[in-house]
């Protein structure tokens, strides 16, 4: 099983670079999810984890250590230029390790083929992320943001896409992954289940994220036990990535999980969200669009929900509620 670590740049208080109403921490964050995603989805063999999933400041050391207390295969550093250029760049440490070198080979022109745009070529440098991980890694650079001609590209969906494609197939061919939406004797070459067109459109599309976010469940839109332990599991694993909680991921609510859930409230983002506005739907509530945004929809929600149990209706989903919840 290969194991592909991918680090979308900046985050939280580090905005990363900033131009023509853009923010690099987002735009990474977006390419870095749809990497993940097609890599999940179309190639068999791989496991994915990401630096962070949601809009938060991680140190540059936190991130090679994460990426090496996993035991990675690849770690891919995803950022957006600025500094008055243009084009495509990629990096990887000065001290050129030969895998490192082979798979920037491979990497960066299948990004690249995906751009029409300027080369700025194969480069090293000495940064920490590239120096402190223990794996082959490499840093991509995607335009720049102060650059209103590249601006207008980093503003189309299809173009994030594009570059995310190029991310994910490039990585596919460095370590030769199985599958891709390219290979036409696989018709259907992704390891996630096929939706049936019966069931519930939300839980489908919650089914869908927990198999790309890495518990393989059938994807039928019924509220079912498989569904509810994937979630679980998911929260679990947020809250050991993102509160070094030390919970065992298996699915069961106990004690030390209850114990270690945090207050989530109006505002928020990110995968705590996400199985949040999950499991109230699945507890007969309406939280709006499964987008993982706590906006009035999950609060309305959450206060609905806190009624029905006899809770204390505020709107933030504290302990009591997660533990109604779960």
């Amino acid at each position: 099983m290969t194991k592909i670590f991918i680090d979308p740049g900046h985050g939280g208080s580090d905005p990363g670079a900033v131009g023509n109403g853009l923010k690099e921490k987002d735009l990474v964050l977006t390419i870095s999810r749809h990497i993940r995603d097609i890599l999940l989805a179309e190639y068999k063999g791989v496991q994915v984890r990401m630096s962070r999933d949601s809009d938060v400041f991680l140190s540059l050391s936190e991130r090679a250590k994460r990426a090496n207390n996993w035991g990675a295969d690849y770690f891919c550093s995803v950022h957006i230029n600025a500094g008055g250029g243009t084009g495509f760049e990629t990096f990887i440490h000065t001290s050129r390790s030969s895998k490192s070198v082979a798979h920037q080979n491979v990497v960066h022109p299948a990004i690249f083929s995906k751009m029409n745009v300027k080369d700025r070529g194969k480069k090293s440098a000495n940064y920490a992320v590239l120096r402190q991980t223990n794996m082959p890694s490499i840093l991509t650079e995607t335009l720049f943001i102060d650059n209103a001609n590249d601006a207008k590209l980093l503003k189309d969906s299809k173009f994030i896409k594009d570059v995310a494609r190029g991310h994910a197939e490039g990585i596919a061919k460095a370590f030769g992954l199985k599958g891709g939406s390219s290979k036409p004797s696989n018709p259907n070459p992704s390891p996630t289940p096929k939706p049936t067109p019966s069931g519930d459109a939300f839980i489908r599309q919650v089914q869908t994220w927990s198999c790309n976010y890495g518990y393989k469940i059938v994807i039928d839109g019924l509220k079912g036990p498989e569904t509810r332990k994937a979630l679980i599991k998911i929260l679990q694993n947020e809250l050991n990535k993102q509160f070094n909680a030390n919970l065992i991921v298996d699915g069961i609510p106990g004690p030390k999980t209850y114990a270690a859930v945090v207050n989530v409230r109006k505002g928020a983002k990110g995968n705590l969200t996400r199985v949040l506005q999950a499991l109230l739907y699945m507890a007969g509530q309406n939280p709006g669009p499964f987008d993982g945004a706590f906006g009035d929809g999950t609060e309305k929600a959450v206060r609905a929900f806190q009624r029905a149990k006899g809770l204390s209706v505020d709107g933030i989903a504290g302990k009591a509620t997660w533990k109604a919840l779960l």
